[in-house]
């Protein structure tokens, strides 16, 4: 291929300043890089095609440039280095023996006191673990093993000429470079193992809905010396038949009758903990409010407590008895003459 169909590859020209050559090189390398593009063969092909032209063009112009014999290595080499630039990270953590642990998301529901006041109480976590007798590969350490056909044994596919032409893991072997078709007896060829932990959680007062508890290292383990992942506890919290949580305000509705809305008295409130009586004054009207200031979810280092806040909302009944018939009858009549009095005064 010519010099000048390389540099229409990468986009530039003959007197594009190298920096420029470079940064082109790294945009296209990350779009078409085969670990971001499975489902694409074609962008596998244009990568290759990339890495070709940037280092035939490196080497043409430190050919020009005889007298700076270290110019090539130094500064046109797709090195270890400016692969780790450019995808983020090294071949080394690449590869499967520094994989790291999958995360692990445990949803919890909790009652709704338990979040208000605080609780503890047990998990049980399914935790993936490697396989010990086979090294996590899923096959028989027994069992006959065959070159990978798709790697040719090289852990790797390769991409083309240059510092590059390792290419990707191999997903066909998982950079083994060998296939086992025998399965592993203890793990029953997953790679993995299952095993129950139990983790002891403090639910703080005043846990909302949507918290996560974060335990570093718990989740699955690493592949060989690659770091364990995480577990996640995120927090659910169930409906009360009685309290809404705002905030720290806990909302309820008070539902009583018109009778008791007209006269007032003392009322009993349900409360988080045992009731609160309340003085209902005389008229109190539907939609009418009233705090129990302090008596919600407890606050923390950056809020107060919260207030119980009651919503009155005053009932008129389905169904009658005589009695109360006869006395709503006598009580209408009453409103009736007053309503003449005061209309002919």
């Amino acid at each position: 291929m010519k010099t000048r169909d390389y540099y229409r590859i990468l986009g530039v020209s003959s007197r594009t300043g190298w920096e420029e050559v470079r940064r082109r090189f790294r945009a296209l390398a990350w779009q078409y890089h085969p670990d971001r593009n499975h489902d694409n063969p074609a962008a596998a092909a244009q990568f290759r095609r990339v890495l070709e032209a940037y280092e035939a063009i490196g080497a043409a112009r430190a050919k020009s440039r005889r007298t700076k014999q270290n110019y090539y290595k130094t500064d046109f080499s797709v090195s270890d280095e400016l692969f780790e630039e450019i995808f983020g990270i090294s071949r080394a953590a690449s590869s499967p023996s520094q994989s790291a642990g999958a995360d692990f998301r445990y949803d919890l529901r909790i009652p709704f006191l338990g979040a208000i006041l605080g609780m503890d109480t047990v998990i049980a976590v399914p935790r993936r673990l490697n396989c010990r007798s086979c090294g996590s590969t899923g096959t028989s350490p027994l069992g006959n093993s065959q070159i990978c056909p798709d790697c040719q044994g090289r852990g790797r596919i390769p991409l083309g000429p240059g510092l590059l032409r390792r290419g990707p893991v191999c997903r066909g072997c998982q950079g083994q470079g060998r296939i086992n078709q025998e399965p592993c007896s203890h793990c029953q060829g997953q790679g993995y193992l299952l095993k129950t932990e139990h983790y002891h959680l403090h639910i703080s007062p005043g846990t909302e809905e949507g918290v996560r508890l974060r335990f570093i290292g718990e989740g699955g383990e690493g592949f060989q010396t690659g770091p364990p992942g995480n577990l996640e506890v995120v927090i659910s919290v169930e409906r009360h038949e009685y309290f809404i949580r705002k905030g720290n305000d806990l909302h309820c509705r008070l539902r009583v009758s018109f009778a008791r809305a007209a006269l007032g008295g003392m009322i009993r409130i349900p409360a988080l903990t045992g009731q609160h009586l309340l003085n209902l004054p005389r008229g109190t009207q539907t939609g009418s409010i009233f705090r129990f200031p302090g008596a919600g979810a407890p606050g923390g280092s950056k809020s107060p407590p919260g207030d119980q806040v009651v919503e009155v909302v005053v009932t008129t009944p389905k169904s009658l008895t005589p009695a109360q018939r006869e006395i709503l009858e006598e009580l209408a009549s009453l409103e009736r003459e007053g309503q003449t009095r005061a209309a002919h005064e």
